[in-house]
C-alpha cells in the first residue's frame, strides 16, 4: 500500500512529458487526480483498520494523508515543467 504511493510519484513526471508530447492539458491533470484518488481511498482504508490492525490509528492516517498531499501538491506544482519539455520534444520531432 506504502510502496506503490512512491512508484506512481516517480511515475508523474513521465506521464507530464507524454502529456506535453501530446499537447494534452487533460492529461497533465489526469495522473494528479487519479493519484489523489488513490490516497483518499488508502486514507480510507487507514481509518477502517483503525482498532483492527495493531499500526493503525487516526493520528497516523492524518499523518500519512497530510504527509502524501504535500508531496503530491510539490510534484504537481513543476508539472508545467516536464509537461513544456515534453512539448518542446513535440516540436523538435515535428519540424524534423
Amino acid at each position: 500500500m506504502f510502496h506503490l504511493t512512491r512508484r506512481f510519484q516517480s511515475l508523474l513526471p513521465f506521464v507530464w512529458i507524454g502529456a506535453g508530447l501530446f499537447e494534452s492539458l487533460p492529461w497533465l491533470m489526469l495522473p494528479s487526480l487519479v493519484h489523489l484518488g488513490w490516497l483518499v481511498a488508502r486514507h480510507q482504508r487507514i481509518v477502517g483498520l483503525v482498532g483492527v490492525a495493531p499500526w493503525a490509528s487516526v493520528g497516523f492516517a492524518r499523518h500519512v494523508m497530510v504527509d502524501d498531499l504535500l508531496r503530491l501538491a510539490g510534484w504537481a506544482a513543476i508539472s508545467p515543467a516536464p509537461y513544456s519539455v515534453g512539448v518542446q520534444l513535440r516540436h523538435l520531432l515535428l519540424s524534423a
